[in-house]
């Protein structure tokens, strides 16, 4: 639960802000202003060669509405192709991307090698998310106004080949301390800048494994799910987590929930099925994203989405909160009982693939109990809203607090129990292949950074499919072995790598073919 001194803290915090804006008005204040909107811009750097493909790079945004050539927000990744988000207040911009070339660890005026305009407001963008940002990377110029930047301590963390820099995090991350996770609520614009993508996952992915996202509730962190995923079978799923800003509007993280996770458009998984773990409000924020779905073949498919103590009928408290208190939560004008969210959460039914499990606690500890049922925190009449019930396929109950459930033991070994249920479009044998490993031998830098991750977590399997010992299961494995073979061009570093990986090491590979055996799989 959150406390007081938390409240107050942050009240006196947007205090400071508008009395700042008065006297100096900035962009940057701006943001950080609970009663002012922003928008979300998402994108890409897109680059026609591998010059950068290592390089510390960064995003920064320019406005001069009240200042000249104010950086307004700022995002660090490393190498092209990856994705980034910005948060920024309505106006003007110029996105510049830089590309630390002499890696002296500073962004300079001569190193900009990408560059674009946009314009913010609720016309053109009435949802306040911004898709599809892309920017070119061309050669490096200089903009005499762009200032210098120093490349921050935290491109040193681990850089993944699939998800944005800095994604791949433990549960222990400092990230996921609540000081960072109450910021969320109360300063959103600041939890932005230590946690940036919103998605976040444990190892770098690997493609035979079911996502498993974990979506916390207001105020909460990644870090809650800890017990559950200590017990997931780490050889069938793999964890992500939306860790997002919990104070936000909560129809615009759900845009941010499905844009990321659902759309197919940053993390496509083709026709692997996904499952939804969300806690509290969390619960929410993923019920409004399923109404987001187009109906198109793209899109992600969620097959399971467990709700736990979800207040589908808003919350009492919120009432309050945005009636009498110092500061006005955009997420507790959502939770108000008698908002426009809550009224329309139900609008469209959910998509007909969609097993949504209900489950809700019942165990309130106050030896005084005024008003209604609860958990603790979320009256019992809201987690059991009849329109929710009627979408689910099942609702049980568990006789825990409203925290405290994420770590029963019934509950979590239900929860498991229905997550069996999800199939993986990979066959049983093929699991237990990809499961066993790759090829651990070291391979030099002509090799492509995700042509080394292939050959070392699935290369034995690879191999077999090459071999013809085990079929393809998709369209895209059939083009590789075709190219493999020499049927058709091999128009992939990936596939131009395993041939060469096959010609150099053919010890390796029939070592491993001799303990094989020759029926397909």
């Amino acid at each position: 639960m959150l406390t007081s001194c938390s409240y107050m803290k942050y009240s006196a915090i947007q205090t400071e802000y508008k009395k700042l804006q008065n006297a100096d008005p900035s962009q940057v204040n701006l943001k950080h202003m609970l009663d002012q909107e922003t928008f979300f811009i998402m994108g890409k750097s897109i680059a026609q060669s591998n010059n950068y493909s290592n390089v510390s790079m960064a995003i920064a945004a320019y406005s001069s509405r009240f200042k000249k050539y104010e950086r307004v927000d700022t995002m660090f990744f490393k190498g092209t192709g990856t994705h980034y988000g910005l948060n920024l207040p309505e106006g003007t911009y110029t996105l510049l991307i830089y590309a630390d070339i002499n890696k002296d660890r500073e962004f300079q005026q001569s190193e900009i090698v990408g560059k674009r305009e946009l314009v913010l407001n609720t016309t053109s963008f009435p949802e306040k998310i911004v898709k599809d940002v892309n920017i070119e990377i061309t050669a490096s110029s200089r903009i005499t106004w762009a200032e210098t930047i120093l490349v921050p301590d935290s491109m040193e963390i681990e850089q993944s080949l699939y998800y944005p820099t800095g994604t791949i995090r433990s549960l222990d991350d400092p990230i996921f301390n609540v000081n960072i996770s109450t910021m969320g609520m109360y300063d959103p614009a600041s939890f932005l800048e230590y946690a940036p993508t919103m998605f976040y996952a444990l190892k770098e992915d690997v493609a035979h494994k079911i996502p498993v996202i974990f979506v916390h509730g207001i105020g909460g962190s990644s870090r809650e799910f800890k017990t559950i995923i200590e017990n997931m079978d780490k050889e069938r799923y793999k964890a992500w987590f939306f860790y997002y800003p919990s104070g936000g509007d909560l129809d615009q993280l759900a845009d941010l929930f499905y844009n990321i996770f659902l759309s197919g458009a940053v993390i496509p998984r083709m026709d692997m099925p996904m499952i939804v773990v969300a806690h509290s409000m969390g619960g929410l924020i993923v019920r409004e994203a399923f109404n987001k779905y187009q109906g198109k073949a793209t899109e992600n498919k969620v097959k399971l989405f467990v709700s736990i103590a979800s207040p589908f009928g808003g919350h009492p408290a919120a009432a309050l909160g945005e009636k009498h208190g110092l500061i006005v939560l955009p997420s507790w004008k959502d939770l108000n009982p008698t908002s426009q969210f809550i009224k329309e959460l139900y609008r469209k039914p959910l998509p007909e693939f969609v097993n949504h499990q209900l489950f809700y606690a019942y165990n309130n500890s106050s030896v005084l109990k005024l008003g209604e049922n609860s958990d603790g925190v979320v009256p019992l009449l809201s987690q059991l809203n009849p329109e929710a019930q009627r979408q689910s396929y099942n609702q049980f109950g568990f006789n825990s607090s409203h925290v405290g459930i994420l770590e029963n033991k019934e509950m979590i070994h239900h929860l498991l129990e229905n997550m069996v249920g999800v199939k993986n479009i990979f066959p049983e044998s093929h699991i237990k292949l990809l499961n066993n490993g790759g090829f651990d031998v070291k391979l030099t830098d002509d090799y492509s950074p995700l042509s080394q991750h292939l050959i070392g977590y699935a290369g034995k399997y690879i191999i077999m499919l090459v071999n013809e010992t085990i079929k393809p299961i998709n369209p895209q494995q059939a083009n590789f072995i075709q190219a493999i073979q020499g049927e058709i061009p091999a128009t992939q570093d990936v596939e131009r790598d395993f041939i060469k990986f096959m010609r150099e090491y053919p010890q390796v590979i029939n070592s491993f073919l001799e303990g094989q055996p020759k029926k397909t799989l």
